[in-house]
């Protein structure tokens, strides 16, 4: 297994500081480009400089709604080929989250009402086994899935709807730990039960207790992002120790990506203290100390 950390984590800051302060923290690899987004030939050098892998891009869209459709495929064909050429190992794609799941996100955690129908869910599945052949085959890009909060793919129950509906040859997954704890689902299980399907994993630490008293008090998503609900790797209560042990011993060979949704602190100090955390989990990430 290999770390990266996500460039999400810096914000706006441009794609040439986070990649340079990435390096600087020991991470081998880096989950988007930011700003550079689009920039073949300057998202290229500023990787090649910083001696650094690009391990996915994002790509998010409805999928379930037949209207938007052309246009999300043309995107994702778009972000697919630009990926690729940057020499990106995979595209992750979410369910695009919706305003009206972002207020009750983790609020119900099993047979929420507020979910796809039927007709939708087979909309929903059909263009992502579609959208993993066509990255596949024009880009020789896989396609994985992400649990996303917010989005109408993330309880337990919306993610095991999906998986059963989808080929595990066509469309893998790429599940966010964090993100699992939060919607109120055991990522040791999940991790368990789906090893064979995951191809990639993120790693996301949160505080329990401000999360209890966060959905007791029915707060939104947006809510618990500004609280700082989620924190750096070893400072929450997710088991990431536990799942990390697991995918070990299950012969995990990809990568694992270091993720933090809006940290309190400057994001290079915030990732240094998630590295930290991984070497003492046993991985070798050498830090520039210069």
């Amino acid at each position: 297994m290999r770390v990266a950390v996500t460039a999400t984590i810096w914000g706006g800051t441009p794609f040439s500081q986070v990649a340079e302060e990435a390096r600087d923290a020991g991470y081998a690899g880096i989950e988007g480009v930011g700003d550079l987004a689009g920039n073949v030939a300057l998202a290229r050098r500023v990787l090649a400089d910083e001696g650094l892998e690009v391990t996915a891009g994002r790509f998010f869209a409805n999928w379930f709604a037949e209207m938007y459709q052309e246009i999300e495929f043309d995107q994702l064909q778009r972000a697919a080929e630009f990926f690729a050429d940057i020499g990106a190992q995979f595209l992750i794609t979410s369910s695009r989250p919706a305003p009206e799941r972002m207020l009750t996100a983790g609020h119900v955690t099993s047979e929420r009402q507020d979910g796809l129908l039927d007709y939708q869910w087979t909309q929903l599945a059909d263009s992502l086994t579609q959208a993993a052949y066509v990255t596949q085959r024009d880009f020789e890009l896989p396609l994985l899935f992400r649990n996303q909060l917010g989005s109408y793919v993330e309880t337990g129950d919306e993610m095991d709807r999906l998986i059963g509906m989808t080929d595990p040859d066509t469309l893998r997954l790429a599940p966010d730990i964090g993100y699992l704890v939060y919607a109120g689902v055991d990522p040791l299980e999940f991790v368990r039960r789906n090893f064979e399907r995951i191809a990639y994993v993120t790693l996301k630490d949160l505080d329990a207790d401000l999360h209890e008293q966060h959905i007791w008090a029915k707060g939104s998503l947006e809510e618990f992002w500004e609280a700082g609900g989620f924190l750096e790797l070893g400072q929450g209560d997710a088991d990431v120790e536990g799942v990390v042990d697991l995918l070990r011993e299950r012969g995990f060979e990809g990568w694992l990506a270091v993720g933090h949704d809006q940290p309190g602190r400057d994001p290079s100090a915030s990732v240094q203290i998630s590295r930290d955390y991984m070497v003492g989990l046993g991985f070798e990430l050498e830090a520039d100390l210069a």
